[in-house]
């Protein structure tokens, strides 16, 4: 049996209850930047490379991701659509939000929750994820419009009173000519954040919409995936064990996650690169990913990270 690591120790007699689950969410202010995309196929990835009970948490009011998931090839993932009542105001849309998550967390291994950002959401609510993820398309103005939107929540990814969410922003729909590292190395960031791996813009994802996934794709096209979702797994492997332990930091994630061939490349390429123009200006800036494009690696096996990870 699977067992997550709890978030503390238990008092002496109390009743012991189920383990946390890891919580993700995909978010952005706008749309069409792959977040349901990304959403969908996390969620299956969990499922279908690792065997855990994953939960999606569709919160839009469209519901791309989880419509992609109730009619494609059944997997088991548990999909759940419950838009938000903006209408609610502020405290009102985070109480549902909290209770659709706490529902999803108490039996799944992993909750993926997907969420077009509005600003009449409450920031608070981001402190019940262990990471919130940002897809951001390869555009200089769109990942300015992002520095915007994620400058307004710094207070929570800086947060010194409480357990603050890692920040992962993740290059999406790239195609594989685009200069990831000149649109990253080009922006001033206000907060640190971990830069995962890319999300490829590949013709045939195109044709898998309802009908399967990503990671299922051949050779080096499903390979580009894994990366990137085994990196997202390494992240929340890093961030569950600092809440438990307190005393390991997202710096130290390539030491933690000694399993994960993936991560650790990138973390190995971030402190060995010399940049050859001028670094921005920023407030630590954390990457795992700083190169052009990814040398996809074989997904550890489910006896190795994912045993620790929730072990």
């Amino acid at each position: 049996m699977i067992e997550i690591p709890k978030s503390s120790e238990p008092p002496i007699g109390a009743v012991a209850t189920r383990p946390a689950a890891l919580k993700i969410l995909v978010t952005s202010r706008k749309g069409g930047v792959g977040k349901s995309t990304i959403s969908a196929n996390l969620a299956a990835f969990f499922k279908l490379q690792h065997g855990l009970t994953t939960t999606l948490l569709d919160l839009d009011l469209h519901g791309s991701s989880s419509e992609w998931l109730r009619e494609a090839r059944p997997i088991g993932v548990v999909v759940q659509h419950h838009p938000l009542p903006l209408d609610l105001g502020r405290k009102g849309a985070a109480m549902e939000a909290r209770r659709h998550l706490r529902h999803a967390s108490e039996s799944s291994d992993v909750v993926i929750a997907d969420l077009t950002w509005s600003d009449a959401l409450d920031g608070n609510w981001l402190f019940d994820y262990d990471i919130v993820l940002t897809p951001v398309s390869m555009s200089g103005i769109e990942v300015a419009a992002t520095i915007g939107f994620l400058s307004n929540l710094h207070w929570v990814f800086e947060s010194t009173v409480r357990t603050a969410p890692q920040l992962v922003i993740c290059p999406s729909r790239v195609d594989e000519t685009d200069s990831i590292s000149k649109i990253f190395t080009s922006q001033t960031f206000p907060i640190s954040f971990v830069l995962s791996p890319p999300v490829y813009n590949y013709k045939e994802a195109k044709f898998l919409f309802k009908k399967d996934y990503l990671s299922e794709l051949p050779d080096n096209q499903g390979a580009t995936f894994k990366a990137f979702a085994q990196s997202i797994a390494d992240v929340g492997f890093a961030h569950m064990r600092s809440k438990v332990r307190r005393n390991i930091s997202i710096g130290n994630l390539s030491k933690v996650s000694g399993d994960s061939q993936v991560l650790n490349h990138f973390m190995q390429q971030r402190t060995q690169a010399q940049p050859t123009t001028p670094e921005p200006s920023t407030r630590t800036l954390v990457t795992s990913a700083s190169a052009e494009k990814v040398t996809p690696t074989e997904p550890p096996k489910k006896s190795s990270l994912f045993k620790r990870l929730f072990g």
